[in-house]
């Protein structure tokens, strides 16, 4: 008999997690599992259910993109390796997505049934675990300016839309002071003056499923990206490349794969951890190479 621990937000996905997580449930109820049901409810409640073993053989994780790097990180402060499922019913799921990971509870059933162990690489923004991005400057401020309502109701749209106008009306038309960043690694050593960067594990980010179009889990590097400072007539066709996963070929952007990178500013500059805030600049990044196991299709 497996022991599992299933950890769940249930105002995920304007409450979609409950509803998946009872229907899984009922499917395992034909099996020999021993379930343990743990629900979330304020910061901190998925690293501290995660950390604390009971004995559980694996772990799910019911929620959204910042419910799963809870989890990761209590999985990464136990030094345990615990295999993890992700059972996606947030609003964007980047890593979910990227990894092809069923969405429907009776997929995701036979999932867990077939049991297929994959190894993955995590990233490390200071002393805090990610499994797909750490972000700073623009899109972690979209981000927090989508309202809630509204990335429930448009999904990923809200953050295209938010971004476009973020992007024309704060960063461009009002020429808004941009970022200049101190960036230094094997690979790099320089200023830039930047809208945004991103330190990344998987493709897919901010619903841009070809944010990083070369990234890989399991390769033992991380993906960086910096956006350079634009004028208006660059908009367009940085749109139109980011859209095809093209960017990384721009002019406008300097593209990386690094195990260890370190960034600093003058500037206070809020680093976004798979979706939620965390500490500063100045921050180093590095990868952790096989680190974390998950149940995969």
């Amino acid at each position: 008999m497996k022991r599992v621990k299933i950890i769940a937000n249930p105002n995920s996905g304007r409450g979609a997690a409950l509803g998946k997580i009872l229907e899984l449930i009922e499917l395992m109820s034909h099996d020999k599992y021993e379930i343990e049901l743990l629900f979330t409810h304020e910061e901190g409640d998925g690293k501290n259910f995660a950390a604390n073993y009971t004995g559980e053989d694996f772990i799910i994780c019911s929620g959204g993109d910042g419910t799963v790097n809870e989890v990761v990180n209590g999985i990464y402060l136990s030094k345990r390796d615990t295999p993890l499922a992700i059972l996606q019913s947030g609003t964007v799921n980047d890593f979910a997505n990227a990894q092809g990971l069923p969405t429907s509870p009776f997929k995701f059933y036979q999932m867990i049934k077939n049991y297929h162990i994959k190894t993955i690489d995590l990233g490390l923004a200071g002393d805090r675990a990610f499994i797909n991005v750490a972000a700073g400057g623009m899109l972690t401020e979209i981000a927090y300016t989508v309202s809630a309502e509204k990335k429930a109701s448009l999904g990923n749209m809200a953050y295209y839309l938010e971004g476009a106008r973020e992007l024309l009306e704060k960063r461009i038309f009002k020429y808004q002071k941009s970022i200049n960043l101190k960036v230094k690694s094997d690979e790099i050593d320089e200023s830039v003056d930047s809208l945004l960067f991103l330190i990344t594990n998987s493709t897919s980010v901010g619903g841009f499923k070809r944010m990083s179009p070369f990234a890989d889990v399991s390769d033992g590097y991380l993906d960086v990206l910096i956006f350079k400072r634009i004028k208006i007539s660059d908009a367009p066709e940085l749109f139109a490349s980011l859209m095809g996963g093209k960017h990384i070929d721009h002019n406008k952007v300097i593209y990386l794969k690094t195990k260890n990178i370190s960034i600093e500013s003058d500037e206070e500059v809020t680093i976004d951890v798979d979706g939620e805030k965390t500490s500063t600049l100045p921050m180093n990044f590095k990868v952790l190479e096989n680190r974390l196991k998950i149940i995969v299709p």
